[in-house]
């Protein structure tokens, strides 16, 4: 009777011992590597080109880039050599850079490497020219800012400040630091 109660206890100790040990394995199961890669986009475009119009069918966006990645995991569209231009009957921005990233999810768009924002008025005015090493522009807002070094030039006078904003629907922009200015 006792040989029974012993194999009893081993067949209970057996299933036991493997449920212990399922249990204290923590290990988590990991994601594979196509999954967690930033550098894996799930489609790119090269040398693409988009119009945008209003109802009367005149063109208000242009926008064009070398190649164009976009994630949708991480909801972010990197696009490399960027060129906005935005179009208004008195006006016309164009905004170039080396690359930008546009986070889907809070509607910003990061550009980054020798950001140059030129505008062109038909005004008698000069044109004139914006750079700076990076800037964030806000869809949500219609903002535009950055902390960098930042200089504004026309034909007549070339202005240096350290961070600035802008205001997309007031077309102003204000500098965060003290200005350098001079003539030239």
């Amino acid at each position: 009777m006792t040989f029974l109660k012993g194999r009893q206890i081993l067949w209970l100790l057996v299933p036991g011992t493997f449920v212990v040990a399922f249990l204290w394995d923590s290990s988590v199961e990991n994601r594979p590597d196509f999954v967690t890669s930033n550098n894996n986009p799930d489609y790119y475009l090269v040398n693409t080109s988009t119009l945008e119009f209003n109802e009367q069918g005149e063109t208000t966006r242009k926008f064009t880039s070398s190649k164009t990645s976009h994630f949708k995991d991480i909801m972010q569209t990197r696009l490399e050599q960027p060129n906005f231009v935005v179009m208004s009957p008195d006006r016309r921005w164009q905004i170039t850079a080396e690359k930008a990233v546009n986070n889907e999810l809070s509607e910003q768009l990061e550009l980054e490497g020798n950001v140059i924002i030129e505008l062109n008025s038909q005004s008698q005015r000069p044109p004139m020219t914006l750079t700076m090493p990076q800037l964030m522009i806000d869809f949500t807002t219609q903002t535009a800012f950055t902390d960098a070094a930042v200089e504004l030039n026309n034909t007549i006078f070339r202005q240096r400040a350290k961070g600035m904003t802008a205001d997309l629907k007031e077309n102003t922009i204000k500098f965060k630091s003290q200005v350098v200015s001079e003539e030239l």
